[in-house]
């Protein structure tokens, strides 16, 4: 089967899927965007009794049908499917019946029971303004995001630059000719190289053009977007508090240098430190008064309350939670993962802000890298790999907002905040502390009128502690003056002593940074060298980098390292309220 026939037979799987969807949105709202419709245009409605002729009505093959009922007979619609061993699944309001699957040979007496109207099959359509085009990206979470939409109309990134603070960024060909590379803080003194592996995967799900995917290509969310690589951490991974902070005050010293708008950051430490004194919220702060759409995983020790890291406990930032689209455009069957961390904050905010595609998503890697060796089965192709964790979620909330900006240069942090907020689509029955405001959705963003949104004013003072900004995170081991040693206390990576005081008032420059000791010298020194990591200390530590896991979608019932078991979702009784007429017994799920 050709790339385009799979890709045909996915998204004619995915409108069955989509039916009961396509019914929540109402009457009006269905009727009118329902293009491929069962009856044929200008055809009188079908008699009461009557079997569409294009079903079979021998053998025991199961057939998927929409049963349409008559006035106020859902109940009765279905009962008469279980009276003929049938199975309905959703209720479909809008021709008081069901969609249902039965066998062939019984669908000429369920036409005959009473409350039915008419047994039609359940064809294959789309909605018009969402379906699916390869040709434009074959990436789900693209789609399922509403950024295929924004492409398709052609806006695509260019012109924002966005800082990915990570692992660094490889040269592959989906970003080529699209890559700064900034300073590395590794010590590895290897600015063009990500050999942990991670920061390739999230520049690649904000900025992959697919170039070597072919004609279905594995886009990102702003295939023309700039990526501005900030390294800081190297091969295993490891990135202490202190080497994020100098990262940030890079992207801040530069930031008008290079028009950075957006600072994706798929990192986090489990700290509880006010947001009001640590140094990592000051720093988001500030980058966000700065005009930096500040972008952060809320992490992925879910699912208990409370599990938001640092610093997406901060007010400003974009919180960005992980939900599970199934590699579909349906929303019914999305579910958000048990790994995806819980609000509310320790200062009892309300966190995640919203959630996004975050399982499953495949993406650019960097060849030769720790996650590739170590996760070969995650492969796809000679150029990509599936991955998994709010780390995946926050590179799509980054990517729509260099879509946003790239509509509207103009927009400030708390606007791009506002209108992915406000356009958001929340999960029924799923609490607030898992979804926030619900799934993003980018070209419902894109026309949300946000032109009163006030700016927020930052309240950070960054005065408090380094060490109790590391909380609980793995410990970090450095060489200072030739031996080994814990780096803990007010003590930073390059073996300096850390003054809160001096951090807060600092000033954020080109040339205050080149003359400080955050420069790129300081970092290859033999105080900082990727060999005084020990590696094993972060050995199953998800406080390196943010992921759950890498690989293929494993069984709902089964376990895999780094994501909890997550069994298959089951509907809402509640969803019975949103289908006007809806009474009785809930139906069955949609399987």
């Amino acid at each position: 089967m050709s790339p385009r026939s799979r890709s045909a037979t996915r998204h004619s799987n995915a409108w069955t899927r989509t039916t009961a969807a396509a019914a929540v949105v109402g009457a009006g709202a269905l009727a009118a965007a329902l293009v491929a419709a069962p009856a044929a245009a200008g055809s009188s409605p079908r008699p009461a009794g009557v079997v569409d002729p294009g079903l079979p009505t021998t053998g025991s093959a199961l057939q998927k049908v929409v049963i349409s009922g008559t006035s106020g007979a859902l109940s009765a619609v279905r009962a008469a499917v279980a009276r003929v061993g049938g199975t309905a699944h959703w209720p479909l309001a809008i021709v008081d019946g069901v969609s249902a699957t039965v066998p062939a040979d019984r669908l000429a007496q369920l036409s005959q029971l009473p409350g039915v109207r008419a047994v039609t099959a359940d064809r294959t359509g789309r909605l018009s303004g969402s379906s699916w085009d390869s040709s434009v990206s074959d990436s789900a979470y693209v789609w399922s995001s509403q950024a295929g939409q924004v492409l398709r109309a052609g806006t695509r990134g260019a012109g924002v630059a966005v800082a990915v603070l990570d692992t660094g960024v490889s040269a592959v060909n989906d970003m080529s000719g699209r890559v700064l590379a900034g300073p590395d803080l590794s010590g590895e003194d290897k600015n063009t190289v990500d050999s942990y592996g991670h920061g390739t995967v999230m520049a690649g799900i904000i900025a992959g053009s697919g170039a070597d995917a072919g004609t279905n290509p594995r886009t990102g969310i702003a295939p023309a977007a700039t990526i501005i690589s900030v390294k800081v951490a190297g091969a295993s991974g490891a990135a202490d508090v202190s080497t994020v902070l100098a990262g940030l005050s890079w992207v801040g010293a530069f930031a008008d240098e290079y028009d950075i708008k957006v600072l994706n950051l798929s990192w986090g430490v489990p700290s509880t430190q006010s947001p009001t004194v640590d140094p990592l919220n000051y720093a988001v702060q500030r980058l966000w008064a700065q005009g930096v759409t500040v972008v952060v995983a809320a992490g992925n020790s879910g699912s208990g309350s409370g599990t938001i890291m640092k610093p997406a406990d901060d007010p400003l930032v974009i919180t960005v939670g992980a939900y599970d689209d199934r590699g579909d455009v349906a929303p019914e069957n999305d579910s958000v993962p048990t790994w995806s961390s819980r609000g509310p904050t320790a200062e009892g905010l309300a966190k995640p802000d919203l959630v996004a595609p975050g399982r499953t998503l495949v993406a650019t890697r960097s060849p030769g890298s720790t996650v590739v060796l170590e996760n070969v089965k995650a492969l796809v192709g000679s150029s990509y790999i599936k991955g998994s964790g709010t780390s995946q979620a926050a590179a799509v909330t980054s990517g729509a907002a260099a879509l946003l900006l790239a509509n509207n240069p103009s927009l400030t942090p708390d606007q791009v905040k506002a209108a992915l907020i406000g356009s958001a689509l929340p999960m029924p029955g799923v609490a607030r502390s898992a979804q926030g405001a619900g799934r993003i959705q980018v070209a419902s963003a894109l026309a949300r009128d946000v032109s009163g949104v006030p700016s927020a004013v930052p309240v950070a003072m960054g005065t408090g502690s380094l060490q109790a900004s590391r909380a609980g995170s793995p410990l970090v081991v450095v060489r200072c003056n030739g031996s080994l040693a814990v780096l803990q206390g007010e003590r930073t990576a390059w073996c300096s002593n850390w003054s809160s005081s001096a951090w807060a008032s600092s000033a954020w420059t080109s040339s205050a940074w080149t003359s400080s000791a955050w420069t790129s010298s300081a970092w290859t020194s033999s105080a900082w060298t990727s060999s005084a990591w020990t590696s094993a200390l972060y050995e199953d530590a998800e406080e390196t980098f943010l992921d759950a896991f890498y690989g293929d979608r494993p069984p709902y019932w089964k376990t895999v390292k780094g994501e909890n078991s997550d069994p298959t979702p089951k509907v809402s009784n509640k969803l019975d309220d949103l289908f006007a007429g809806a009474s009785g017994t809930p139906v069955s799920d949609a399987g």
